[in-house]
């Protein structure tokens, strides 16, 4: 009888222990979650859109301009300072319009940014994900709008623009805060405000 009784007090303490660890981790996952529920409430407060789109034409090459509409709420940018990621895509296509025929495809070309809070040098960094340039910005508004505005992106060479055709160029955006940590994602796997589309932005011009 008196060999039984340290095996139970054994078993007691492990069951105690383990209730302790599953305790530890509610808390924590209710902790991610306090965090996750006001950004997932609160992702975009307004329109996402592409405001404003051109082609400009320098050195022989067509280089695009484009404002976007970001309308994220104070609730995503104190995400950002924990150091949630967030990515923006946009989408560029060409087409030569046709009368009697549906329009060809001239060329296509998405273009990716990624925007991340670094905490060891207390900036954002911004990120062109097709060149790797970065650039680093000091308060989250600064990087919002750096983030927002196309500038002079190479899109299409003079030569294969036809001088005597009409053309239409489209603009989208995509906005995606699907690269947030593991075990953020699984608390947020319902929301669909993370992962954003915007309307596509058409204008026709001719060289």
């Amino acid at each position: 009888m008196n060999a039984a009784c340290p095996n139970q007090q054994n078993l007691e303490r492990r069951g105690n222990r383990f209730q302790s660890k599953l305790a530890g981790l509610a808390c924590a996952a209710l902790a991610t979650l306090a965090l996750v529920q006001p950004l997932s409430a609160e992702g975009l407060a307004g329109r996402f859109e592409v405001r404003s789109a051109d082609l400009e034409l320098k050195d022989g090459v067509y280089h695009l301009n484009a404002r976007i509409d970001l309308p994220i709420s104070d609730a995503v940018r104190r995400g950002l300072t924990e150091g949630v990621p967030l990515a923006l895509e946009v989408d560029l296509d060409i087409e030569r319009v046709r009368q009697l025929l549906p329009n060809s495809r001239v060329a296509e070309l998405t273009q990716r940014y990624h925007l991340q809070y670094n905490a060891v040098s207390a900036r954002y960094i911004l990120r062109n994900d097709n060149s790797g340039q970065q650039e680093s910005l000091s308060t989250v508004d600064e990087a919002l709008e750096h983030l927002s505005e196309v500038h002079s992106l190479p899109a299409l060479d003079k030569a294969l623009i036809a001088p005597d055709r009409r053309y239409e160029a489209n603009v989208r955006a995509k906005l995606d805060f699907g690269t947030v940590p593991f075990t953020m994602r699984l608390l947020m796997f319902w929301v669909s405000d993370w992962h954003r589309e915007s309307d596509w932005y058409a204008w026709t011009f001719q060289p």
